[in-house]
């Protein structure tokens, strides 16, 4: 029987998912490798063909989300690069975008962050193309030459081409890719007009030198696994997640790594989105919380709201990605004083070593675990008895820090508990509420090891009428690398204005858009019956700087079409500012986007057979405001079972999170296994 395989390379786990086609599963959790991830992938892949009996045949496809990359930029491990540019234009890294993070008073000791190309190590070649792709200053073979030369001399092997307006035309810079290959073979290079064929220079030019830096460590990693695969007689292909909640074969997605830099939180919504589909929700708020942070998206008619630009570390990169929120509250998140005395909760984190006090590892200061171990929210074993945590523990970092504000630990600790709570609601307001949408109309799906400790009074807070627990929300990511089709977005930049816009013209390039995915979807064995191509348009009103993507229909490129898409993007502005100037400002189009979908073998979970009753396990005192301590059953999620209903208060203990249900809440557990939590506010507002 086949079996489908999502891997996800964690800071603690390395979690494998597996999925057969009539709905069966297997995961498997195996220690995460921080030195070396692929020997957790290998791991993991290892113990599940130990477990199914060392078929490797039955492994249909292997799909990764790995932060290999993201992680490279985080930790700023650059190695040392080069770039070729125009003659004249050798300063596009250095001027950036003159912009300076934080408020105005930040302006006088606001250092600039390290480049990512030393400017010693941009070199200039004489050529040069209009915006129109048309040949101002032809392109100087020899003087490519020498410069390929100068980066070989000096041992620079990753090089990054990026010509002024080569959006329009990339001839000049794929010559230029020849050259450095034929003059120094083995570098790596990376050429702007294939990463990102978008005008604005500085965002083309950063994203081509991000992908040119990932290429060899994402090459390798690749690598590395695909070995692993063979030394387990798996054939199956490996896939890899991309920012934008779709993979790409492995062999090219280390063509572009750029676009798999977040593909991590990318994944978790995919699987949210995925599972609000198979029990009839696709109005969705997701809200993933680890050790260290939280990420929470929007899901709207079951798909993610996407961004085509994000900023990891302090470097903005253009891709397609699916718009995460993203906070520094997480089970390890510190209790800390800020200036004037106030208590602040978070970014810093205790991390896995020492961690939490209660872990008993060396850790001294207070952490949200810490007060959710006091008041009784967790209990002493998590990962089925792996983790002890020390309630005395958690109680002496409560006291001593609680004794400089003149508080108790258990003062301390609801304080704690609510300002974390009120960072993470500010995510949900910032991917909700900030863009125009009541978070009252979405149910709230809670992901990670710690996410279903804090959904249910988050729901609460911001009158959400439902929560919605999957099974193991602990392999989220897994789970949304599982269920998710190739896909390949290309882009061009074809500026033009509403009153005399070229249909031929428009019509011509979505061809060519068409004809570039399709050819990425026929490299990795996708027939046309398996192929879906979405078109799409940045659109914005005349004299703004950003644009809003508006989707296209189906069907021939008319002018009856591009009126349509002209007007819909009235819409689309009304829904995201709140206004819009129909019949008063004219619209440009900017970029046109298509997205092309190799569909894979549609999964879907397994209804499974219910009619028992809730049992509590145990009964211990949990602290609920505002009425304090309270005597609550402990149910074990293992004998949940279709059908299954109890009030709140309660706590659902698994081996990958906990559970809180407050009281008035109550929950059920549907014939696919999920725990939906009705709240009190949505109760009261119904």
């Amino acid at each position: 029987m086949p079996f489908r395989i999502g891997i996800d390379s964690g800071g603690t786990f390395t979690d494998l998912l597996a999925i057969d086609e009539h709905g069966n599963t297997r995961v498997i959790k195996v220690p995460s490798t921080p030195a070396s991830p692929d020997l957790g992938v290998r791991n993991a892949l290892a113990a599940f063909l130990k477990e199914t009996g060392d078929d490797a045949g039955a492994i249909e496809a292997v799909l990764h989300g790995t932060t290999v990359a993201v992680n490279a930029i985080l930790q700023r491990k650059f190695r040392p690069m080069g770039m070729l540019v125009t003659q004249g234009f050798s300063h596009i890294v250095e001027m950036a975008r003159q912009t300076v993070p934080g408020e105005r008073g930040s302006i006088y000791v606001w250092v600039k962050p390290p480049r990512i190309v030393p400017l010693a190590n941009v070199r200039e070649v004489p050529e040069r193309i209009d915006a129109r792709g048309g040949v101002i200053t032809p392109f100087d073979e020899a003087a490519a030459r020498a410069q390929a030369r100068w980066f070989r001399e000096r041992n620079i092997d990753t090089v990054a081409v990026c010509f002024i307006n080569a959006y329009a035309d990339g001839a000049h810079e794929r010559r230029a890719r020849e050259i450095l290959l034929e003059e120094y073979p083995g570098c790596h290079v990376a050429i702007s007009s294939e990463t990102l064929p978008e005008y604005r220079e500085y965002e083309r030019a950063i994203t081509t030198c991000m992908s040119a830096l990932l290429m060899p460590l994402l090459g390798d990693y690749v690598r590395k696994i695909q070995g692993h695969m063979a030394e387990l007689s798996i054939a199956a292909p490996l896939y890899m997640m991309k920012s934008g909640g779709g993979a790409s074969r492995a062999d090219l997605a280390v063509e572009q790594p750029v676009h798999t830099a977040l593909s991590g939180p990318a994944a978790a919504v995919v699987g949210s989105a995925w599972l609000g589909r198979n029990c009839g929700r696709s109005e969705l708020i997701t809200f993933d919380m680890g050790g260290t942070s939280t990420d929470v998206a929007l899901i709207e008619n079951g798909r993610p709201a996407m961004v085509s630009e994000v900023e990891v570390d302090v470097y903005p990169i253009r891709t397609p990605a699916i718009d995460v929120v993203t906070v520094g509250a997480g089970g390890g998140s510190l209790a800390w004083l800020a200036p004037g005395e106030r208590l602040q909760v978070g970014p810093r984190s205790a991390g896995a070593d020492p961690g939490p006090a209660c872990y008993g590892r060396g850790g001294t200061e207070p952490t949200i675990t810490d007060a959710n171990v006091f008041l009784g929210r967790l209990g002493t074993k998590l990962a089925g008895g792996a983790v002890t945590l020390n309630v005395d523990l958690a109680r002496d970092a409560l006291t001593r820090f609680g004794a400089q504000l003149g508080l108790s630990a258990l003062e301390l600790a609801r304080g704690i508990v609510e300002i974390g709570e009120m960072n993470m609601a500010d995510a949900i307001r910032q991917a909700s509420v900030q863009k125009g949408r009541d978070p009252r109309l979405f149910t709230l799906t809670a992901g990670g090891g710690a996410g279903p400790l804090h959904a249910c009074g988050l729901a609460e807070t911001l009158r959400i009428p439902e929560v919605l627990i999957p099974p193991s929300p602990g392999i989220g990511c897994s789970l949304g690398a599982l269920v998710s089709d190739v896909r390949e977005d290309v882009v061009m930049t074809d500026i033009q204005r509403e009153e005399d816009a070229d249909v031929a013209r428009l019509h011509r390039n979505f061809g060519k858009l068409e004809a570039r995915a399709t050819e990425a979807l026929e490299r990795q064995g996708f027939a046309a019956k398996d192929r879906v191509m979405i078109r799409s348009a940045d659109l914005r009103y005349r004299g703004m700087r950003t644009e809003l993507n508006v989707i296209l229909p189906a069907g021939a490129i008319d002018a009856a079409l591009v009126a349509a898409m002209f007007d819909a993007f009235h819409d689309v502005h009304q829904q995201s500012y709140g206004y819009a100037y129909r019949g008063k400002q004219k619209i440009e189009v900017v970029n046109l986007r298509l997205t092309g979908l190799g569909k894979l073998r549609e999964l879907r979970p397994k209804a499974m057979q219910g009619g028992g009753v809730a049992t509590p396990t145990a009964t211990r005192e949990v602290y609920f405001a505002p009425d304090g301590f309270r005597p609550t059953p402990i149910y074990a999620r293992a004998t949940l079972t279709p059908g299954t209903a109890f009030a709140g208060p309660a706590i659902v203990e698994q081996y990958d999170t906990t559970t809180v249900i407050h009281p008035g809440q109550r929950a059920r557990v549907d014939d696919q296994g999920n725990l939906i939590v009705a709240t009190a506010a949505g109760a009261h507002a119904s």
